[in-house]
């Protein structure tokens, strides 16, 4: 399989300094973490309306009636609806996105399907889960250390498509680098309230087919040798051959083998299928 230890890591998990532009930074982590039963709460409204100013209103309405503030309600809704809408072919649409999650087996599945439309959304997350993973492939779990002055120094070295630093106070930068802190924890990578070392979470079923349906979309037929979503959950390496012999086992993939050579493609509405339980 083709890693950074071949040379080929910039060629798929680039750096990103210099990269990103401006319209693409936020600090929206430091509102709105990953949100998983919000974020089933809004998908489900959207499949039943399929109209985002319906959602919104009644989003609104309900939220004021249980004594939330409109202005509360409206960030985290704005936060979770620009990650929904910008999930492209390669992950779970909206509609059917609450159906996967209700297959996932616990709450750390779910917030790892999550983890994917931050990572894919978010420009600030993704440049910085770049830097992690270009480490963690060339350094082994050793390097997920996400102690705050850490992660700000790798802040400090952002630069976007115009060469800019970010724009943020350091208490912001901090708060952010919290946000960040809480959705790794969510996802198995921290353990504990306090604990800032990482290392490589378990992935569910389902967490697991959708990383690998994004890596398809991705890389197509090469993206066993480039699981960009398998290493996006932070599985390294050597994770993956495993990680792909359990594809065989779920009747949504297809098992090719020639040539020495073995791939897997999903089945065509793999994600409908995902949905009711089937793939």
């Amino acid at each position: 399989m083709a890693t950074g230890r071949n040379g080929e890591l910039d060629s798929w998990v680039p750096s990103l300094i210099g990269t990103l532009p401006e319209s693409k930074i936020t600090m929206a982590l430091t509102r709105c973490g990953l949100q998983t039963e919000r974020t089933h709460d809004i998908s489900s409204l959207y499949a039943d309306e399929l109209d985002w100013t319906s959602v919104k209103e009644i989003w609104y309405d309900d939220r004021v009636a249980n004594r939330s503030s409109r202005n509360s309600s409206k960030s985290l809704l704005i936060a979770i609806r620009a990650r929904l809408q910008s999930a492209g072919e390669g992950l779970p649409s909206v509609p059917l996105l609450p159906a996967i999650l209700d297959q996932c087996r616990n709450e750390r599945d779910q917030a790892q399907v999550l983890f994917l439309y931050l990572v894919n959304h978010d420009g600030l997350a993704r440049f910085v889960v770049h830097e992690y993973l270009r480490r963690l492939m060339k350094q082994g779990p050793s390097a997920l250390d996400f102690e705050m002055d850490t992660v700000l120094s790798i802040l400090d070295e952002f630069r976007d498509k115009a060469g800019e630093p970010l724009g943020y106070s350091e208490s912001t930068q901090k708060r952010w680098v919290q946000g960040l802190r809480s959705a790794l924890r969510d996802i198995g990578v921290l353990e504990g309230k306090t604990e800032t070392t990482g290392q490589p979470p378990k992935v569910g079923d389902v967490p697991l087919q959708v990383a690998a349906y994004y890596s398809w979309a991705q890389n197509g037929d090469e993206w066993l040798t480039k699981p960009i979503g398998w290493l996006y959950l932070f599985q390294s390496e050597e994770y993956w051959e495993p990680q792909s012999k359990r594809l065989a086992g779920y009747e949504g993939w297809t098992h090719h083998e020639a040539r020495s050579r073995v791939w897997f493609e999903p089945i065509d509405d793999f994600y409908t299928m995902l949905a009711e339980g089937s793939a």
